[in-house]
């Protein structure tokens, strides 16, 4: 912490009260900053000759009896601040800025203002190191980080985090649509399919250093259970895991399960060391490890000990800044892609941004006409022509591949409006929660001009994330997006089961009930099977417009353009492992062997 801007500015903050207009000058005794500082006398005369120093202050001690002292600020604490930032920026001390910044207890403008400065001092920089310059990546985020743990993560950076610490059994490979090894090399199952075995690798080593074994793969389930994780309705066929030998690993199933393999290598299963104390760093097997945590920022360091390619950046910093009406992921500067050298990266993203209706509180919205006059008002065509920004094409199911061939029929407003009438909606408030982003306030704030068009009072009521959506309990319908991964199967089967997101929150039991009864003996069935039982369940919530498909989106991030190797996730972040720098005094135009 920096003790002397926090004495300035508690200083400052309490003597100008006591000035007028833009008098810069305040009557004070030692005695009295004594008290305000809580240190001695002797301690405050050492901190005034400080800010003198500094060029802050003058002070004019009084002289003889009944002349008090004088302090004169030459500098207001805004200006001060702002240099103490760029000073401490300057001398690459990130951490301590950011420290200050957010225990400076200024105003939101100021507070915006500061943390702009720090898109001048992140993205990509050579660190000197032992014997090589360090590659390091700085990452910026305007939320704050949840909690690392794969038993219960379910907010994309998260999962996108914990993807880069952790390493699962075998992972699904979208491009070639089949399943590749990673900690396990081998597996098979029995004719039945209720007996799956997995061969592990030998010498992959946890990043505390320890060998992993079949062990930890059976302690990682155990953990499941301990920990009540949501995973648990995925796997809930699961009896037991056996442990024929150090390398071996068999999953003893209820009954057939021919998804299996989807559940093997979902992050949930990712393998931890049987010893893990969930009060310690998250210790994984993966390319990065933890090497930093605190409230502002997130280290990631290559781990030397990686069992497959070692990772091409040598350290991820992640900063967490605190800030509204922000959009996209930004890894360089700013995020605005006029910057000097920056570009932007756009890429589609797997599943929708939606509408759904909060039944566990009273409300017109439990009449089926008044849905149906938000149907129209939530014009999913009109969506992507008036609003554009992230939105890609209009949905009638999470993923394009559901909706392209969808006849997305609209409606009027003056149809709205009779079915607003014969609703018995009487005029009170509906509340819209949504997550404090800047295109869903661009959504809520279109859907209440439209709302007001046919009579209807609509509040946007913005709200922080808690598990990676707005409290359900506060609204009467909410704006939300489900983001799929390459493992889309797994994702969308997870959205319909896990009971923790809006789905599982906002619904009754009894429609949750008849959701739910379509997914019984889901896992026995095949591809085909699966995938029809995915268009029913999407079919139900259409059909009873429980929840209304608004636009397919993409995802926007901004690149240093020294950066290569980008290839994009489907949660919009890049493959961390993958990426390198290419140094600016190369002479080369683009990328290639030297």
């Amino acid at each position: 912490m920096d003790n002397g801007m926090m004495q300035y500015l508690r200083i400052y903050d309490h003597l100008k009260d006591g000035r007028s207009g833009g008098e810069e000058e305040a009557s004070v005794t030692v005695a009295q900053l004594a008290e305000l500082l809580y240190c001695t006398p002797r301690n405050v005369k050492f901190v005034l000759r400080k800010l003198e120093e500094s060029g802050w202050i003058h002070w004019i001690p009084g002289r003889g009896r009944g002349n008090g002292s004088k302090l004169r600020f030459l500098r207001s604490a805004e200006e001060v601040l702002e240099l103490r930032v760029r000073s401490l920026l300057e001398q690459g001390r990130a951490s301590d800025a950011l420290d200050l910044v957010a225990q400076s207890g200024v105003d939101e403008v100021l507070k915006a203002r500061l943390w702009s400065q720090f898109s001048l001092y992140l993205g990509l920089h050579s660190e000197p190191a032992d014997s090589s310059d360090c590659d390091v990546l700085r990452m910026i985020r305007y939320r704050k980080m949840e909690k690392l743990d794969t038993s219960a993560v379910y907010t994309a950076f998260e999962v996108y985090i914990l993807g880069q610490i952790h390493d699962t059994l075998i992972k699904y490979d979208a491009s070639a649509d089949k399943f590749q090894p990673r900690l396990a090399h081998r597996w098979e199952s029995n004719e039945r399919g209720d007996r799956w075995t997995f061969y592990l690798r030998k010498g992959v080593r946890f990043h505390n250093g320890r060998l992993m074994t079949s062990a930890d793969v059976r302690e990682t389930l155990l953990r499941l259970r301990r920990k009540d994780s949501p995973a648990l309705s995925l796997l809930r066929d699961i009896e037991e895991a056996e442990t024929p030998g150090e390398y071996t690993v068999t999953f003893r199933l209820s009954r057939p399960n021919a998804f299996f393999l989807h559940l093997a290598g979902s992050l949930y299963m990712a393998v931890v060391p049987a010893e893990s104390d969930d009060g310690e760093l998250p210790v994984g097997s993966g390319p990065f490890r933890i090497s930093e945590l605190s409230e502002h920022r997130l280290s990631l360091s290559a781990f030397d000990g990686y069992y497959g390619y070692r990772p091409l950046l040598d350290r991820v910093d992640v900063w967490f800044m605190p800030s509204g009406d922000v959009s996209g992921h930004t890894y360089h500067l700013s995020e605005d892609d006029e910057v000097e050298g920056s570009r932007q990266v756009d890429s589609p993203a797997q599943g929708c941004r939606y509408l759904i209706f909060n039944f566990r509180r009273p409300g017109p919205h439990h009449h089926d006409d008044f849905r149906k006059a938000m149907r129209i008002l939530y014009d999913r065509e009109l969506l992507v022509r008036e609003l554009g920004g992230d939105r890609l094409a209009p949905a009638s199911g999470f993923l394009p591949r559901f909706s392209s061939s969808a006849d997305i029929a609209p409606g009027t407003l003056d149809e709205a409006r009779d079915l607003l009438l014969s609703s018995g909606y009487a005029g009170e408030t509906v509340r819209l929660v949504f997550t404090d982003k800047k295109e869903e306030w661009i959504e809520a704030n279109w859907l209440r001009r439209r709302a007001e068009d046919i009579g209807l009072r609509l509040e946007p009521c913005p709200q922080k994330p808690a598990l990676g959506y707005p409290q359900a309990e506060e609204g009467d319908l909410a704006i939300a997006s489900e983001v799929l991964e390459d493992d889309w199967e797994l994702d969308l089967l997870n959205f319909f089961l896990n009971g923790i997101n809006y789905l599982g929150r906002m619904l009754l039991d009894e429609q949750r009930g008849e959701l739910l009864a379509l997914f019984e003996g889901f896992m026995t069935e095949n591809e085909a099977g699966r995938a029809e039982i995915f268009a029913r369940a999407q079919r139900l919530l259409a059909a009873n417009n429980w929840l209304l498909y608004g636009a397919h989106t993409s995802h926007r991030a901004y690149f240093n353009r020294s950066l290569y190797g980008l290839r994009m996730g489907s949660l919009g972040f890049p493959n961390l492992s993958r990426l390198w720098v290419r140094g600016e005094d190369c002479g080369c135009d683009a990328p290639g062997k030297h």
